[in-house]
Parts: structure tokens; C-alpha cells; sequence
């Protein structure tokens, strides 16, 4: 049996509950083949029987046909359902074998038959029983081995005694060819019930792995809903107060020019940002491993995005006495691929914060160049940092390892970060390798297959690099007056957003409710030239509601989405509706901008 099969009282009965149906169904048949065998061998021995015992044994072989009918009626209800009954499965076995007991003695009774020197008439009832043992093998021994034995052993007991009626001294050769015989039989029908048990046993070990497989795959589908619904409400519930934590840090710095290098509000950011790194990282995280990212292709320029991201992280080498350079090789000069940009650009960000992060002097080196036999591009980062023991290499890609970062120092990260690169190739179709030397220096390769670049006539629509964020801006010139709604139902948002943006000096009004009251807000003649709009909101409207329901009244106003929901939650129906989204916590330089190149956007399209 299988080492998981199921054991016990119950499996039994359940394997009984097959050998009775099994036997059930045959039962009707074998009651109609054994009435009919008999009158065809009293037709066949007409001839020289006597008509008083062939009447005789034919009523008996008619009531034995009755029997089993009525057996067959009688349990037809235990035969429709699949729950054991174990009184009922007693009765059958009772009544059953009885029925094959009195069946056995009956046909063995055809050796009351046979008569002297009648060799043909002799020869026909040895056959018939012969054969009518070797039937019952066949229907009833597979699944009722005792029920068999008892009435093959009777009636070849019986046969066996009535022998020298007809065979006179050779009866002692025919006796025992006749029990060598019914001991074969008796062989063939325990090796065939054992076979058909172990089949029926074996099905319904499978049927309950399944059942086991589709129950645990049910809870761990539930899991994973209420996992999601976790993080869903636990992105909301975070972000929220870091969202207005990095807001007010920002509105303080603007509001207090002298403290923006004090090292308790640097500290402070610092805090802040790492809260959000962190929290951004769990979720990115868990979104990969849900496979709930949705890819948003277009074309990147890729030189150009390389060049972006190592001018943004070279003051920090810089402030290491690293050197940090990129090279590019010339058929790879104006490459452009086609991948998800802002995915791609996690991945390299997080393998050029890593190399930075565990290079103690040296440097880093970023090459792009195509790869042996023109299959792609390869782009590798090389630092000469400690490097990764052989034993080290293959865990540093699982979530929260850091082989080099025990003490858990988290201005060294949270060890999220490989493995998000890792989950992310994947996603992407970017082949990953590692090389490493303790001591000498580490090299990542990211491999690009050709099929992910853009032809090179269609390169001239490459994207380039995004606005950087996390550096204070101090005050937006380029926002002042212009006219801002913003809808959150956070009080301590709408108080951090009313401080950082009128500090901006825009125009700011305040809502917080996703229903008609938010033009409550708007005094008469004053329309909005963008509306911020939280996703999560009270009332009748949820975000994206509320800016539909917005487009009639204020047509020139541009819409943006906030969230700290899980991106996969409401970027798709942000898409679909046409409404940009950030998601929380927002940075302040990217706001800035954001709103700055929107604003400035209607502008023009307002001129033109």
C-alpha cells in the first residue's frame, strides 16, 4: 500500500463497498446465465436422464434464479450510493454467499446424472461442471473470495462423492482430477481477488490524494486570497501615515531653510525613507510572487537609461571614494529594447545599489555590449567589492538574505533586493548569471535575447530615463497658483499635502468625501486645474469614479490618482480609464514634477 494511502476501519469499508458493487452488478446475470445453462444441460441429457430428477433439479436451479433476483432487488438501494453501510455490507456477504453455496451444491448435484459405461452423457456433465466452476472463478471469485470457496468447494465435494456412479474404478483418477482441479481454481481466484483488490485499492488511494490535492490546493488558494487582502489592507494602512510622514518632512524643510541640513531632520528623512523603501519592497515582492504584475511594455533607450541611473548614483559613490563609470561598446550605441521600463529599471537599480552597497573600495563598472554570436545584449555590472563564496551563491537571490550583512545593518538593505531581481528577469525573459570571487569582486549579467530588441528603425522612439526623486527641491517656482483639488479622506494627508503644496504656493482646496460634496470645496469661479484624487474614499464614489464624475464639471482639469492600495488592484483600471497614477508614499520631487509637466502640458494644449 502506499506509504500515504488511507488506513483504518474506514478505507476497508470502502474497498467492501467496491467488491459489493462490483458483485451486484453481476448478480442479475449470473442468475439469468445459470437458469439457462441448467435447461440447456437438461435439454442435452434429455435424452438418457430421468425426467423425475431432471424436473427436480431444474426447480431447484429456478428457485436458486428467484433468489438471486430477489438479492439483486433487495440491495439495489446499497448499490446506488457510495457511503459503506456496514450492516448492509453484512447482510450481503451473508445472503450472498448462501446463494453461491446452495448454487455450488446444485450444480454438483449434476452428479446424480451420470451413469455406467454412458462415456459421451458421462463426459458432458464433467465438462458442464468443469466449466461452470471455471465461470464462477471468473464472476465471483474476484470479488468474494470466501463466498467462492465455500461453494466451490461444496460442489466439487458434492461431485467429487457422486463420481463412482458413473466411473466406477476409474473413479479414484476422476476424484482426483477433479481436486487438483478445483484446487487450481481456488489458486487463480485468490490471486485474482488480491489483484483486484489491490486495484481498487490503489483507485481509491488516488481518488483521495486528489481530494487531499484539491482541498489543500482550495485552502492555499484562500490563503492567498486572504494573503492579498492582507497586504491590501495593510499597503493602504501603511502608506498612508508614511505618505504624510515624507510630505511633512519636505513642508518642513521648505518652511525652515536652516534646519534643511540639520542632522536630526536628515535622520528623520532618512527614517521615513526607509520605511517606504522597505514597505515598497515587500509589496513589489509579494506582487511578483503573486504573478499579479502586469507588464507595461514599450521601447527603451537603453544607453540612455544607463547613463540616467549612473549619474544619479554617482554622488553616492562618490561620498564611498568609489569609482563609478559606464561603458558602452559601439554596436550597442544605439540599442533599444522592448520591456517593461519601469520593471527593467528596478532590476538594474537594485544590481547597481548592491554593487555600491558591499564594494569597500574600488569600484564599479556598467558594460553594455552585445553579446557572443549576436544574440542580444548583455549588460554587466562589475564591482570589486568581497564578493560571494560559491556556498553563498545560490541563496542570495531568496527573500531577506544578506550573507554579508548578519548584524542586520539596515543601511544595508532589507535583502529584498536580489531577490526581486531575480523574480523580475523572470518575469521580463532576462537571463540572470552571477560571478564571484571572496575577496576579489562580483559581476552580475543581465542577458537580453535579440527577440527583446527594437528594430532599428523604429529606435528613434526610444524612452529615456524618469525624473529622479528623493533629493529636497525646496520651493516649485514653476507651480505657483496653479489650482489644485485635492480629495483624500485622511485628515493627516490633507494636512501634509495643504502644507508641502502651499508651500509650493498653489492654490489648494480640500475634500474628503468620493461623493457630490467634493464641489462643496470649489467656491464659485474657482475650477481646478488637476484634481488629486485618493483611490479609497468614502461615500458613493471610489477614485476613478470620482474623476468621471469630475470631467463634466471642470473639462480643463487634468486628473491623477493616489493609492496605497496594491498597484495590481487599481493600476489596471487606472489604465483603462486614462488617469495617470502614484502610488503612495509619493515622493515630493517626483510630485513636483509630475504635476509641474502636466500643468505645464494643458498649458500648451490650451494655446494651441
Amino acid at each position: 500500500m502506499h506509504p500515504t494511502s488511507p488506513q483504518g476501519p474506514a478505507f476497508e469499508l470502502a474497498v467492501r463497498q467496491q467488491l459489493f458493487q462490483l458483485g451486484y452488478r453481476n448478480l442479475s446475470a449470473t442468475g439469468a446465465a445459470q437458469l439457462l445453462l441448467a435447461c440447456a444441460v437438461m435439454l442435452a441429457l434429455s435424452a438418457r436422464a430421468d425426467r423425475t430428477m431432471q424436473t427436480v433439479w431444474l426447480a431447484a436451479q429456478g428457485l436458486i434464479a428467484v433468489a438471486f433476483w430477489v438479492t439483486w432487488r433487495q440491495f439495489r438501494a446499497l448499490s446506488r450510493v457510495d457511503e459503506p453501510d456496514p450492516a448492509g455490507l453484512r447482510r450481503w456477504a451473508l445472503q450472498r454467499r448462501s446463494l453461491q453455496l446452495v448454487s455450488g451444491v446444485a450444480w454438483g448435484g449434476l452428479g446424480n446424472f451420470l451413469l455406467p459405461d454412458a462415456a459421451s452423457h458421462n463426459l458432458t456433465i464433467m465438462v458442464v461442471f468443469a466449466g461452470v466452476m471455471g465461470f464462477s472463478t471468473a464472476s465471483n471469485g474476484a470479488h468474494d473470495l470466501w463466498g467462492y470457496r465455500f461453494s466451490g468447494f461444496f460442489g466439487t465435494l458434492t461431485m467429487v462423492l457422486l463420481v463412482p456412479r458413473g466411473f466406477g474404478e476409474h473413479s479414484a483418477t476422476i476424484m482426483l482430477i477433479y481436486l487438483f482441479y478445483m484446487a487450481v481454481l481456488l489458486a487463480i481466484s485468490g490471486n485474482t481477488h488480491r489483484t483486484l483488490r489491490a486495484a481498487i485499492e490503489l483507485r481509491l488511494e488516488n481518488e483521495s490524494l486528489a481530494r487531499s490535492n484539491a482541498e489543500q490546493a482550495a485552502r492555499a488558494e484562500q490563503a492567498n486570497r486572504d494573503k492579498s487582502e492582507f497586504l491590501a489592507s495593510a499597503s493602504h494602512d501603511l502608506r498612508q501615515p508614511i505618505h504624510a510622514l515624507l510630505l511633512l518632512i519636505e513642508a518642513y524643510r521648505q518652511q525652515e531653510p536652516a534646519a534643511r541640513e540639520h542632522p536630526l531632520v536628515r535622520q528623520i528623512a532618512q527614517a521615513g525613507n526607509a520605511i517606504s523603501s522597505m514597505i515598497n519592497a515587500l509589496m513589489e515582492l509579494s506582487r511578483l510572487e503573486g504573478h499579479a504584475e502586469r507588464l507595461t511594455m514599450a521601447e527603451l533607450n537603453l544607453p540612455a537609461t544607463l547613463q540616467d541611473m549612473v549619474s544619479h548614483a554617482r554622488p553616492e559613490a562618490q561620498a564611498q571614494g568609489l569609482a563609478l563609470r559606464l561603458r558602452v561598446a559601439r554596436p550597442a550605441a544605439a540599442s533599444v529594447v522592448r520591456t517593461d521600463p519601469v520593471l527593467l529599471r528596478r532590476v538594474l537599480g537594485n544590481l547597481l545599489s548592491n554593487a555600491l552597497r558591499y564594494t569597500p573600495r574600488g569600484g564599479v563598472l556598467v558594460v553594455l555590449r552585445q553579446a557572443h554570436g549576436g544574440d542580444g545584449l548583455w549588460i554587466d555590472i562589475c564591482d570589486t567589492g568581497i564578493g560571494i563564496s560559491a556556498a553563498d551563491q545560490a541563496r542570495i537571490f531568496d527573500p531577506y538574505v544578506q550573507v554579508a550583512n548578519r548584524e542586520r545593518d539596515r543601511s544595508r538593505g532589507l535583502g529584498l533586493g536580489l531577490a526581486i531581481v531575480k523574480k523580475a528577469c523572470a518575469l521580463l525573459e532576462i537571463g540572470l548569471r552571477l560571478d564571484s570571487v571572496p575577496g576579489r569582486g562580483t559581476r552580475f549579467r543581465l542577458h537580453l535575447p535579440a527577440r527583446l530588441l527594437a528594430p532599428a528603425d523604429d529606435r528613434s522612439v526610444a524612452g529615456s530615463a524618469l525624473p529622479s526623486a528623493g533629493a529636497a527641491i525646496g520651493a516649485a517656482p514653476w507651480l505657483a497658483g496653479r489650482r489644485i483639488l485635492l480629495v483624500d479622506d485622511d485628515p493627516m494627508v490633507r494636512s501634509a499635502m495643504q502644507a508641502l503644496l502651499g508651500g509650493w504656493g498653489m492654490d489648494l482646496r480640500l475634500a474628503a468625501r468620493g461623493d457630490a460634496s467634493v464641489l462643496e470645496a470649489c467656491e464659485a469661479g474657482w475650477e481646478p486645474e488637476c484634481v488629486l484624487c485618493d483611490f479609497r474614499l468614502p461615500g458613493e464614489m471610489h477614485g476613478i469614479a470620482l474623476l468621471d464624475w469630475l470631467q463634466p464639471h471642470f473639462p480643463q482639469a487634468v486628473g491623477v490618482l493616489l493609492t496605497g492600495e496594491l498597484l495590481q488592484i487599481v493600476q489596471p483600471q487606472a489604465e483603462e480609464a486614462g488617469y495617470l497614477l502614484l502610488s503612495k508614499p509619493v515622493d515630493p520631487t517626483l510630485l513636483a514634477r509630475t504635476l509641474g509637466t502636466l500643468l505645464e502640458r494643458r498649458s500648451e494644449e490650451r494655446v494651441a
